[in-house]
């Protein structure tokens, strides 16, 4: 097996969002967010967005935003080339991606997955994620899991955070879209 150098991890850039595009239709394929979609989504995400790259090009990307709740982030999409796959590149990422969000103040990150994407759940689990519900509606009429993580708030907690009213479920769920 080829040995490959770990991602370098950044922020995504507006120029960044043409490979960003070719991913997800590689990912996704007929599901795939089209590169307007990105260009929309991108501007009001506030620096969210993560990539995984290395010198020969950008392998892989997550999609975040920010809740109507400002403590909760959302992981909206993630993918990882297939010639990056099971290389740690989606650990790495997913990582990154959860440091980023505790970064801006989101103690709890959701994210729906497909029930049969057995990978993607597992890792998600393996990082904390708990199943904290069902949308069945998600892509018309198929179901997706949501998940649910509730961060150790490590990286904000060298700061001096406003007060929050207490939560008593950092995992209820409102609303009924992906972005509440």
């Amino acid at each position: 097996m080829n040995e490959l150098p770990p991602p370098r991890l950044r922020g995504v850039k507006k120029n960044d969002l043409r490979r960003i595009a070719e991913l997800e239709k590689i990912a996704f394929d007929a599901k795939a967010l089209p590169r307007n979609t990105l260009d929309v989504m991108f501007d009001p995400s506030d620096g969210l967005w993560m990539l995984a790259e290395d010198d020969e090009d950008i392998w892989g990307y997550s999609i975040n935003s920010r809740a109507a709740d400002p403590a909760v982030g959302w992981i909206i999409g993630m993918a990882v080339h297939p010639d990056r796959r099971r290389l740690g590149w989606g650990q790495l990422l997913l990582k990154a991606t959860i440091d980023r969000l505790d970064d801006y103040d989101m103690n709890v990150v959701r994210l729906l997955v497909d029930p049969r994407n057995k990978i993607a759940r597992r890792l998600y689990e393996n990082f904390g994620f708990k199943d904290t519900g069902e949308r069945a509606d998600h892509f018309g009429d198929e179901p997706r899991i949501l998940m649910s993580l509730l961060t150790n708030g490590s990286a904000a907690s060298s700061r001096i955070r406003p007060e929050r009213p207490a939560d008593p479920d950092p995992f209820a769920v409102t609303g009924g879209t992906t972005c509440e």
